[in-house]
């Protein structure tokens, strides 16, 4: 049984695989996170680098001033002494300047009490003037004994210090790059604030106790307001929060693109001569120019090997203390970069679904490689415009990828379609066309268009179908007639011959379509003689009372004809068109009156390539045609084993037959019929006993049929 194919659901529409793909991100996404983490990231530092090429990166606060002591400054600090001495001389021309805050991030722990005396008198000197010096600490990393980390800090001669201090533990991401800054650290004590957290307390007159925690997650402390009119809670995360980056550090001021995204610089020089500037005008009592005033001044060594380097998003070899920079400017701008939720993830996650609507319009692969470039550069866009507008972080690049999921998702869906289709199409057509055939009609579906076309046609019916129906039952007659199509069709495609249809117990098939076959005709003839050779073998194997009622008639007849898809929207059948076929029906109906099992009509007959020996048995008008058509009987297999001789005492008969001698043709007829026992013989003798008595007004040798 031939069962109608039916597509899955999910290949009947983009819709089933795109809810499906959805489904199985989000659900990653909301159990285990984004696996794409890291890559977002990076691409995260793409954008902020670009924002920062593109100049629209915007301005650090002026408020932060950074002072670098380059490897050429520190190497003239031949002792630890003359070291500490500078740091000293900082904090005082830093104060004198109007500097806010001094912080350093430096840790000063090798000098001795006495070569560290200067630095502490400077913190003290410039606390009478209103000026905080924040100091630098560290956590060693936690001993694998489990024991409390080992704190390293400036002075370590001294119990406790009374300055404030942070903690410079900035740590990189798994890919080694510093993107993120803890602003609250865990520390011996409990919870401790960064060299930052220190610095920003200190500028707006605050320091570490006066930070409460409302809950584990969030630290608070009371601000003045913008306005600067009331105080304001502040809060902040405990959670590492994400650094939006300016610049890298290589940029100069020079360059006018990223200018506003540096911090300002300063050299020891350049301090030092400001310095002596203001000092030259007090003297001289002119107004001193505070060029820092209000400032935090952040101090630290930018060289190889003395200060800390690292890789931020900005590039390789970045000094770590930009980390410490950056989070401050991101404090008193409030300017962190924050990344969406999961919740918010899986909603943009939901919004590619929005997209998928436009995929029914896209008839063509371009056409969606089109749509999924679209939706990408949407989905980037968005992205760089929440970075650079909203300071806001969400997870683009998965959303991306979802979205070139369910494109690739939807070109396999239509390829597998259209490969399905091609099946069916294959295997549908199979019914109608020869392997070899059927090849050259999937290469060339045009060719099923309906053609004028020069053809052989093959037609056969089986005797007796109603008294065979009534002894077999529907089912084995049925069963009976599989067997003969089954032998039919076998013995047609083996010489690439097509199927035209079955219709009851009627058999068509031609040669010459849906491409040319100039040897279609010899093709239809040795299809014909192997076919009466293998239902007489089939007819032998049935038994004695199905045997004497089994029969059938073969019909061979060529000419032009219509050929090609037939039908309606709802179906199509591919087949014949033409007075072709009624000819052959009405030809193969004549093998019963003549008793024979082949009739080939002369148009086939005379196409042969290697004519077998045949003899003419009549010249006839079938019903419903003027033309008369010749039909001719062919020398086969299961038929009279002297042909020939028979063939010439026909021939002789039919001779006085056409030349209107009834009487002496109906005599010839006799006789063959008599003692060769030849059907058309004895036909052929009664019509001439009928002419004789009633011979016609006017004979040219055709015999009009009335019957069908």
């Amino acid at each position: 049984m031939i069962r109608r194919f039916r597509f899955p659901d999910y290949l009947t529409s983009v819709w089933p695989l795109a809810i499906t793909l959805t489904g199985a991100f989000l659900f990653w996404l909301l159990v285990f996170g984004n696996p794409l983490g890291i890559v977002e990231l990076r691409w995260l530092g793409e954008l902020l680098k670009s924002r920062a090429a593109a100049g629209i990166a915007p301005p650090v606060d002026p408020h932060i001033v950074h002072l670098d002591i380059d490897r050429h400054q520190f190497e003239s600090f031949s002792t630890i002494a003359l070291e500490y001495q500078n740091a000293a001389d900082i904090i005082r021309q830093a104060t004198a300047l109007g500097a806010s805050v001094v912080v350093f991030d430096i840790i000063f722990s090798r000098g001795s009490q006495e070569e560290s005396q200067p630095i502490l008198d400077s913190i003290k000197e410039a606390e009478r003037y209103g000026t905080h010096v924040v100091l630098a600490e560290a956590l060693e990393p936690k001993p694998a004994d489990g024991l409390a980390p080992d704190r390293i800090r400036s002075f370590p001669f001294r119990e406790r210090l009374s300055e404030p201090s942070g903690l410079i533990n900035a740590r990189s991401d798994i890919d080694g790059v510093l993107r993120r800054y803890a602003l609250v650290e865990p520390g011996p004590q409990g919870l401790e604030p960064s060299l930052a957290l220190a610095a920003y307390l200190s500028w707006r007159g605050l320091n570490w106790k006066d930070v409460t925690f409302p809950n584990p997650r969030v630290a608070r402390w009371p601000e003045l307001s913008p306005d600067n009119k009331s105080i304001a809670p502040r809060e902040i995360g405990v959670e590492p929060v994400l650094l939006n980056f300016r610049t890298a550090w290589s940029f100069r001021t020079s360059d006018v693109n990223a200018a506003k995204g540096v911090f300002i610089h300063y050299r020891l020089e350049q301090m030092q001569r400001e310095y002596a500037d203001a000092q030259n005008a007090r003297s001289a009592s002119r107004p001193v120019t505070k060029s820092l005033d209000d400032c935090v001044v952040a101090v630290s060594y930018i060289a190889t090997g003395i200060g800390d380097v690292g890789t931020t998003p900005m590039g390789t070899n970045q000094p770590r203390v930009v980390s410490h920079l950056q989070a401050l400017n991101d404090l008193i701008q409030s300017s962190f970069l924050h990344q969406t939720s999961r919740m918010t993830d899986a909603c943009a996650l939901l919004a590619v679904l929005l997209l998928v609507f436009f995929m029914k319009r896209c008839s063509g692969l371009v056409s969606l490689l089109v749509l999924w470039l679209g939706g990408v550069l949407l989905i980037i866009g968005l992205d760089a415009w929440f970075v650079y507008a909203r300071n806001t972080v969400f997870s683009a690049l998965f959303v991306t990828s979802l979205w070139t999921a369910v494109n690739l998702a939807e070109i396999v869906r239509r390829y597998t379609l259209e490969f399905v289709e091609r099946l069916k199409l294959r295997t549908t057509m199979s019914f109608y066309f020869s392997p070899r055939v059927l090849e050259r009609v999937l290469k060339n579906p045009g060719s099923t268009e309906p053609q004028e076309a020069e053809l052989t046609l093959l037609l056969t019916d089986l005797r007796n179908s109603t008294p065979l129906a009534e002894r077999l039952g529907a089912n084995c007659f049925f069963a009976l007639l599989n067997q003969v199509f089954e032998i039919q069709t076998r013995v047609v495609t083996g010489e690439d011959g097509n199927i035209e249809h079955f219709l009851g117990d009627q058999f068509l098939s031609y040669w010459g379509a849906p491409d040319p076959q100039p040897d279609g005709p010899d093709r239809a003839l040795r299809a014909a003689l192997t076919l009466t050779a293998e239902m007489d073998s089939f007819r032998d194997t049935l038994p004695v009372e199905i045997r004497q009622l089994f029969g059938y008639g073969v019909a061979l007849h060529s000419g032009s004809a219509l050929v090609g898809n037939k039908g309606s929207r709802l179906r199509l059948d591919y087949g014949v068109v033409g007075d072709l076929v009624n000819t052959a029906a009405r030809i193969e109906s004549l093998t019963k009156y003549y008793g024979v099992r082949v009739l080939v009509t002369r148009d086939t007959y005379a196409k042969l390539a290697h004519p077998p020996p045949a003899r003419m048995l009549d010249c006839v008008a079938v019903k419903g045609k003027n033309v008369p058509t010749e039909i001719l009987e062919v020398s086969h297999a299961p038929g009279k084993s002297n042909f020939h001789e028979v063939a010439k005492k026909y021939g002789e008969a039919f001779a006085r037959y056409r030349a209107g001698q009834f009487d002496v043709a109906e005599r010839l007829f006799t006789q063959v019929a008599e003692t060769e026992g030849d059907s058309p013989s004895l036909v052929l003798a009664r019509r001439c006993a009928q002419l004789r008595i009633s011979p016609p007004a006017f004979w040219e040798g055709v015999f009009r049929l009335e019957n069908k």
